[in-house]
């Protein structure tokens, strides 16, 4: 495999960089990784945060579906 081209890597900088408001940091919006840093277990920079995006239906007991057929 090849490595990313000048070009190419100019491409991804010139993307610029996301800032979120709720955490701090800047992180490259394109980022280029190769297989072999993959492979290497390179990660991409990005917000490490867990964010519930659904809310959890409320559970139902049997004894509520009781009579229903």
């Amino acid at each position: 495999m090849r490595e990313p081209t000048k070009p190419m890597l100019t491409e991804a900088a010139s993307a610029g960089f996301y800032e979120p408001k709720e955490f701090p940091g800047r992180y490259p919006r394109l980022q280029i990784l190769t297989i072999a840093e993959l492979l290497a277990d390179k990660k991409i920079s990005f917000p490490e945060h867990r964010v519930e995006t659904f809310a959890k239906a409320e559970r139902k007991t049997k004894s509520m579906h009781e009579g229903l057929f």
